[in-house]
């Protein structure tokens, strides 16, 4: 449990009451209600592990976004990828020879396609590989950033396969 007293000059003192060495964490509350916290300095170790740590969730992130927004490339058009559209394609691919005569489905450049059961199933692997290279770029990426000497400053925004937004 942490307890809370204000100075005088408006800092925070934060006791940390389940801490036996009773630690001291400063802050100050900004204008917005916000509580700026200013913690003990990490060891060099702990820096470059929370550095790794931070740089991993920022690939991750990268990787989840082309995932849900980059789109799948079958026949010359991209089809949306994220969950909605996802199980809507499984969906066609479930209804095979029953999908309706004649429907037409919205591409990412905002055209329409008649869509058929050997499309929908195109479409479908299309997601799968497409699922399978960015999780490879990423793991590609972390093991390049781990390994660099400076792993806050790794660029990771190059050697991911295409996306839609990549070639606009």
């Amino acid at each position: 449990m942490i307890e809370f007293t204000k100075s005088a000059g408006g800092l925070i003192y934060g006791y940390d009451q389940d801490d036996a060495s009773q630690s001291l964490a400063l802050s100050r509350i900004k204008n917005d209600g916000h509580i700026e916290y200013q913690l003990p300095a990490a060891s060099p170790e702990e820096a470059a592990a929370a550095d790794k740590l931070n740089k991993w969730i920022e690939i991750k992130t990268e990787r989840d976004r082309r995932t849900d927004a980059g789109g799948f490339y079958v026949d010359g058009k991209w089809f949306h990828s994220d969950q909605k559209s996802r199980t809507q394609q499984l969906g066609l691919v479930m209804l095979g020879a029953a999908i309706p005569s004649g429907l037409m489905w919205k591409t990412m450049d905002g055209s329409f396609v008649t869509m058929t059961p050997s499309l929908a199933q195109q479409i479908l692997i299309a997601g799968a590989k497409s699922d399978q290279s960015l999780f490879e770029s990423a793991e590609v990426h972390k093991v390049a950033m781990e390994s660099s000497p400076y792993p806050s400053s790794y660029d990771y925004s190059d050697g991911w396969p295409p996306v839609y937004g990549d070639l606009l």
